[in-house]
């Protein structure tokens, strides 16, 4: 093809030594930096390229709007404790054009916090790194912080950022059921004040109730025909006095370890079913812990420092953090981490049990270092060997009026039976949810629950959980993942916003083969080896559901950005997923944007 001549050119005319600030020439040709209504052509109007006439290109009409505008949308969460204020705080600075409700079945926040309140209950994550990094806390009173401390800065955060202004108190979903047409979950909600039911509608529907929420009564017969007190360490009755009480308590996980040694000296006798063993360790962040990794009080001069120097309080939040990052060689089965920490242990355990043989055969465990979670417990093996205590390395079989039943026929009379029994982790929420095509999400589950990156799973579009299966919960701090995950979440809510998409479900093939790799690597790692462990949703023998097979770093990596060829897009507009073009203007056009932004682009200044 021939280039142009200088005619065919068509030639702007423009004055001598233009200026800005003085108006334009007549002999200027302007043009409107906007949308002018009278360029939008009418729906039959006729155009005088004859090959239009006509043409209705599959039924697709324009979007009258810039391209990637965002729609308004609706978020619904499930539980106001650590996930449901984290995603509210994020949302109100970081999306645009979305409202948020926050259903809470409790009359406050703080999920967990609220709820576990037993002897004892203390978090075994250092508190400088149970926080978020938005809201640091340089008033920490320990180490190891209790469950009340804990509380009072959920609640401090969700006063300061005005952040309970998005939450139904005492409201208790019911069901959510998908609607393909609306590409919405229509959720039924009870006001537990009044009783009165209602239904409400979102196309974000967030479970933020965790994973050891949903708790339960262990299923031995004739629990009902008990009439002492019977007790659960999740639903702890504060008024109860235990002082000069029989008291038995089933179960040997983190809340037993820390109720045992906390009620010991104050009940007339206390028996413990311990059924399983499971490692009584130092706690996490050990390095930076008191002696032996024990817990300790700041000093009012180490609080003054971080309050006071910023610079210095960092430093240490970081360290701490870097800390929990070096963990993931030692939950290598064979790993030499593994081996001298397994003997470091069984000794440390022996010499508190005052190596009393029947007690270090029952009580040190023959599995792996962290196949259970590792269990810091002050205090805990001491207190077994108390005059006033009994372990019986069994469970218990069955209730009587008066007691318990143990598995040998021993038989145990007791004013007070706590049930540290743990918690349904079947990772199906509480409620009746309802995904595509009428499937039932604890069904789909069974007891081999399985889903994608830990926060998603097919049949159920735009649900997201926190945390799904396999997920890293046995990775150290929860807080840090938690807003890794709400950044992926807001990074599909953005694109789901701008592009048109009604869903988003991960493909069935890929959740299939992130499964094989997942339990291909569980091979190495000591998750897998045999023991009961909610880890393995309470069994002894079968897959890993709840923990992530690799580090708290790779995770990290893994979920910085959407990998969105896993998943299937479906578009409000069924026809055409480019209607997100809209009327071919861009955002900057309409508005105060930068008309050279793409200047400022990294790559291009590089």
């Amino acid at each position: 093809m021939a280039p142009p001549q200088a005619e065919d050119i068509p030639v702007t005319a423009t004055a001598p030594n233009p200026r800005a600030d003085e108006p334009p020439a007549q002999n200027i040709v302007t043009t409107s930096f906007g949308i002018d209504p009278n360029s939008i052509p009418g729906p039959d109007e006729p155009h005088e390229n004859s090959w239009y006439n006509g043409r209705d290109f599959n039924g697709y009409r324009v979007n009258e709007q810039p391209a990637y505008t965002k729609r308004t949308i609706k978020m619904i969460i499930v539980g106001a404790g650590a996930t449901g204020l984290q995603i509210a705080y994020k949302a109100e600075r970081l999306l645009e054009n979305i409202e948020v409700v926050v259903y809470e079945k409790n009359n406050d926040v703080g999920g967990t916090w609220l709820e576990n309140r037993y002897p004892g209950c203390t978090c075994d994550i250092p508190s400088h790194s149970y926080q978020f990094p938005w809201a640091r806390n340089p008033e920490w009173s320990a180490f190891y912080s209790g469950s009340e401390e804990i509380w009072r800065y959920f609640k401090k955060i969700a006063v300061d950022y005005g952040l309970e202004k998005y939450v139904r108190f005492q409201h208790r979903i019911q069901s959510a059921v998908w609607d393909e047409e609306k590409g919405k979950y229509i959720v039924t909600v009870t006001d537990l004040a009044s009783g009165e039911t209602k239904v409400d509608e979102a196309e974000i529907l967030v479970n933020g109730g965790g994973i050891l929420n949903n708790w339960k009564y262990p299923n031995i017969p004739g629990i009902e025909s008990f009439k002492g007190k019977l007790m659960h360490s999740a639903a702890w009755d504060a008024a109860y006095d235990l002082t000069d009480k029989t008291v038995a308590v089933i179960g040997g996980g983190s809340s037993a370890v820390q109720i045992i040694p906390s009620i010991q000296p104050k009940v007339k006798h206390i028996t413990s079913f311990l059924r399983s063993p499971v490692w009584v360790t130092t706690g996490f962040g050990a390095k930076f812990a008191g002696p032996g990794g024990t817990n300790f009080k700041y000093s009012k001069e180490q609080i003054d420092e971080f309050r006071d120097d910023p610079e210095a309080f960092d430093k240490y939040c970081r360290g701490l953090e870097g800390e929990l990052n070096k963990r993931f060689t030692l939950m290598h089965l064979k790993s030499k981490d593994q081996l001298a920490s397994r003997e470091l242990m069984a000794g440390i355990m022996a010499d508190k049990l005052q190596h009393d043989p029947l007690l270090t055969k029952a009580m040190i465990p023959p599995f792996g270092l962290g196949c259970r979670r590792m269990t810091p417990g002050s205090g805990y093996l001491e207190s077994l060997k108390a005059e006033n205590a009994t372990v019986l390395n069994q469970g218990a079989a069955s209730f009587t009026e008066t007691g318990l039943v143990a598995a040998d026929g021993t038989k145990v009379d007791v004013d007070v039976v706590i049930c540290a029994t743990g918690f349904d982790t079947s990772f199906a929420p509480p409620f009746t949810l309802i995904g595509r095509n009428g499937v039932d999400l604890r069904q789909q589950f069974g007891g081999q629950p399985v889903g994608y990156m830990a926060i998603m799973t097919e049949n159920f579009p735009n649900y997201y959980m926190y945390l799904g299966p396999n997920g890293p919960a046995s990775h150290s701090s929860i807080l840090p993942i938690l807003e890794w995950h709400t950044r992926y979440l807001f990074q599909q809510i953005n694109k789901m916003q701008q592009e048109g998409i009604k869903a988003i479900e991960p493909k069935k093939e890929v959740i299939a083969e992130l499964y094989d790799h997942t339990h291909e690597l569980f091979k190495r790692l000591v998750w897998s080896s045999a023991c009961s462990s909610w880890f393995k949703n309470g069994k002894k023998e079968g897959p890993v559901t709840a923990v992530w097979a690799g580090s708290r770093l790779q995770w990290f990596e893994v979920m910085k950005e959407v990998r969105w060829e896993d998943f299937n897009l479906t578009y409000l507009n069924g026809k055409n997923r480019f209607g997100f073009l809209g009327n071919g203007y861009s955002k900057v056009e309409v508005g105060d944007g930068d008309p050279v932004w793409y200047f400022d682009d990294e790559f291009c200044r590089t």
